[in-house]
């Protein structure tokens, strides 16, 4: 929560104060999960971050529509090749709460997927720019999946 939660809010409104100040708008891109929606076993701390994040971004679009700042979610999935989240032990305990090994995982997460794909970093920047490269410049309180089509995580 420190670092998720408490961490966006504290950068978020850092950005805030620099885009007040120059008056003319601009973007906050939130990297949330799948997990914001999702409930996955073995999970709640991460999980319900995850879920405070995304709703934190939909406060912060609510305000800061007027000064032209627009605040929108990228969710994705799994990023496993050169994330930092896979270290420390978080990989064993996924795989343990699958059923897998470690070695295992990014097939287990591209078959879970309606595409059958591994996320890749590229993909996550994509949909950022996807937010901030002017296409989508009168979108704000969005999400974007970016998971391969994971079910589950589909908004209702």
């Amino acid at each position: 929560y420190d670092i998720l939660v408490k961490g966006q809010f504290i950068v978020s409104k850092a950005g805030i104060e620099v885009m007040r100040k120059q008056g003319f708008g601009g973007d906050i891109v939130n990297i949330v999960s799948k997990n914001a929606v999702v409930a996955g076993p073995n999970n709640p701390g991460y999980g319900s971050a995850k879920a405070a994040q995304a709703h934190l971004t939909r406060l912060m679009a609510a305000e800061l529509g007027a000064d032209k700042i627009r605040v929108n979610t990228v969710n994705p999935d799994a990023v496993i090749s050169d994330s930092n989240i896979w270290s420390g032990g978080w990989a064993e305990g996924r795989a343990k709460a699958y059923g897998v090994t470690v070695e295992e995982l990014p097939a287990y997460y591209a078959k879970r997927t309606l595409l059958n794909e591994i996320i890749l970093p590229d993909d996550i920047a994509n949909a950022c720019y996807a937010f901030v490269g002017g296409l989508l410049g009168k979108s704000t309180g969005n999400a974007l999946n970016v998971d391969g089509g994971v079910g589950m995580g589909f908004y209702r």
